[in-house]
């Protein structure tokens, strides 16, 4: 008979212990383990309504009879950080057996400072007062309320805060003594706390000679460390305006990121972030995203004018180059200024490194703004000022990516070319390729497109529809290089124009105004109706792929390859790509557009088919979470592109 092992009897037991807890009206759910998490408890009230809180339960279980085990529980890292980044709160649970005791501890406020570098796991420290007992229930229901009314906003300055020191002497002073004197130091933010006994608190103070600990409802919060080393001047003034920072970054855990702002710059605590970067760069982020951005910029001109911070340097051109692409104009134009300025103030110091740099990252900044001439001349500037940039191969990917929005493909395919002389590839292999094609060099552009997609696993739909649908081109009109001539094709491709002249074949007609211009979307948008008509499908399919690649906004060109996918049984396998690109390019509005013609044509119970594998299709597609390509200089003097892995 095989046995049962003996941890899953224990842990069987730890649910069951846990369940005879929990009062009446909270209902207990085991949650899937492919979500890490062991169970679900929803709060409801005594007539039995749900309340809408609920929180996440981690069960470990011990049998082990040493107080230092059962006090101990190893965590693997990545989890505690997948746990805290969670909406919902994570209670630990922590059953021993021998004891037949409970103890619980949220992991959202774990502080993760003291482990190793490198460590896989990190060991919680439980302690008896993180036992449970008969008030346990009633403080989690109260945090959870009083967290959900803070996230929610709808709750007043000040908030009641509570001190708790733990030792007898802190940095040589007395308990009583400094307890009394970070009131008095705290009375002077009245206007964000309040001192309230334990019990009503909701900012909790800890406070010892290793670290002073600031948590909102032992949830949110930060800690700092080594505070009997600190100077014993003034000392209490800076814990009170540690205490502050503390809560600022709790709002910011809490989602509340201008209260942030407005703790920090109302009482002029950035100053105090200029010595505390551990901080700053956990503040950056949500501060430039508040309201308060134009207060964040001028803190880091002052923190850049100081010292040269790689660290900050990166988080900076990392936000700003976020902060850009929201459509804000007040925002814009401040960050306009920003570089400016830093780029002014390098020029009277005569540093050519950081003149380089920040006329490179103004040509960042016109880039995204579509300031494509300003953008090339920050560019050149910045290799003008700091010639390690002609050595980098991002920089001629950057500056040919320019070129290319100026339809001045044939440049931007030398620029790509240089890029990957210098060690470029993967994307850049394919945008070489995209140039050479939209310079009319198309022999050359179909090589280079299949060489990209040898060299990668997963290719882009895109190209890979570009790869294919040049070949088939190339075969089919035996155009291998080409002089575009862009307008002239366009003049001649209207369908009505060429009717005018009495029984012509358009087709034909069409197919010599690709010998003007082969990426004519017009041209091959034309030819498609005309194909279609004469149920030439699998002609068709290719024309309005082309027409699709080459206009990419062209919903109704993405429409028609869809359906004539679809009639082109040995085509089908293009469906995919066909979908993926005209999603890339048209978002949602392409698969509302594709929806509304199918239900006019087949039925809206008819369709449902083709919604199967649309979604099908899109679930697969990997959503570009990958961060912004940022540069700064590091300590070692050279550029280094920090997401690059």
């Amino acid at each position: 008979m095989p046995k049962r092992p003996k941890q899953h009897r224990l842990e069987d037991k730890s649910r069951v212990k846990f369940q005879e807890i929990l009062p009446e009206m909270w209902v207990y759910r085991d949650k899937d383990k492919d979500y890490g998490i062991d169970s679900e408890i929803e709060l409801f009230d005594k007539n039995e309504k749900a309340q809408g809180i609920v929180f996440y339960a981690q069960l470990k279980a011990t049998e082990s009879k040493k107080t230092s085990t059962i006090l101990n529980v190893s965590f693997d890292i990545d989890t505690l950080r997948y746990y805290k980044k969670l909406e919902i709160p994570v209670l630990l649970v922590r059953y021993s057996e021998f004891n037949d005791s409970i103890y619980v501890k949220w992991i959202d406020n774990v502080d993760l400072f003291f482990a190793k570098k490198d460590a896989k796991t990190f060991r919680i420290k439980l302690s008896e007062e993180n036992l449970w007992n008969s008030n346990s229930s009633e403080k989690i229901e109260r945090r959870l309320k009083n967290i959900r009314k803070l996230k929610s906003g709808y709750f007043n300055f000040p908030i009641p805060y509570s001190i708790n020191i733990k030792s007898q002497k802190v940095n040589n002073f007395s308990k009583a003594i400094l307890t009394t004197q970070i009131k008095s130091a705290l009375k002077e933010y009245s206007e964000f706390l309040i001192n309230a006994s334990e019990k009503d608190s909701i900012v909790e103070i800890l406070l010892d000679n290793e670290e002073l600990k600031i948590s909102i409802l032992d949830l949110y919060g930060c800690t700092f460390h080594s505070i009997g080393k600190r100077k014993l001047d003034e000392f209490s003034v800076g814990v009170a305006k540690d205490i502050m920072l503390g809560v600022a970054t709790s709002f910011i855990q809490i989602g509340q990121i201008d209260h942030c702002g407005k703790i920090i710059f109302s009482n002029n605590l950035h100053r105090r972030l200029l010595n505390k970067k551990e901080l700053l760069v956990q503040l950056l982020p949500p501060l430039f995203q508040s309201s308060y951005f134009k207060n964040t910029l001028n803190l880091i001109g002052d923190i850049l004018d100081s010292e040269s911070s790689f660290e900050i340097q990166i988080l900076t051109a990392v936000n700003l180059l976020i902060s850009s692409e929201l459509n804000s104009k007040s925002k814009n134009r401040a960050i306009e200024k920003f570089y400016k300025k830093r780029l002014n103030k390098s020029i009277k110091k005569e540093d050519n490194t950081q003149t380089g740099i920040s006329h490179y990252n103004l040509g960042n900044f016109y880039r995204g703004k579509g300031e494509l001439f300003k953008s090339v001349k920050n560019y050149i500037a910045a290799k003008r000022y700091e010639p390690i940039y002609l050595q980098q191969d991002y920089y001629y990917q950057e500056l040919a990516g320019v070129f290319f929005l100026m339809d001045r493909f044939k440049v931007a395919s030398g620029l790509y070319a240089k890029s990957i002389e210098l060690g470029a590839g993967g994307l850049t292999k394919a945008l070489y390729a995209d140039a050479l094609m939209f310079s009319g060099s198309y022999e050359q552009a179909k090589v280079a497109f299949f060489e990209y997609l040898d060299s990668n696993e997963n290719p882009s739909a895109e190209f890979y529809l570009k790869a294919i649908s040049l070949e088939t081109i190339i075969e089919n009109t035996g155009i291998k290089q080409q002089s575009r001539k862009i307008f002239e094709a366009m003049a001649k491709a209207d369908i009505k124009k060429i009717s005018k002249n009495g029984n012509v074949d358009i087709e034909k007609e069409l197919e010599k105004t690709l010998e003007l211009d082969l990426l004519s979307g017009l041209t091959w948008f034309n030819l498609g109706i005309t194909q279609i008509e004469k149920s030439q499908e699998d002609h068709a399919l290719f024309s309005f792929i082309m027409a699709g690649l080459v206009q990419n906004n062209d919903i109704e060109a993405w429409k028609n390859a869809f359906l004539c996918s679809f009639k082109v049984k040995s085509q089908l396998y293009l469906l995919p790509s066909i979908i993926q690109t005209a999603y890339f390019f048209n978002g949602e509005e392409f698969v509302l557009q594709l929806y509304s013609h199918l239900e006019k044509t087949n039925g809206i119970e008819d369709i449902t088919p083709f919604m199967a594998i649309v979604e099908m299709v899109l679930q697969k597609v990997e959503k570009d979470e990958s961060p912004p390509t940022v540069r700064a200089l590091n300590e070692k003097g050279k550029f280094e592109n920090i997401f690059k892995k």
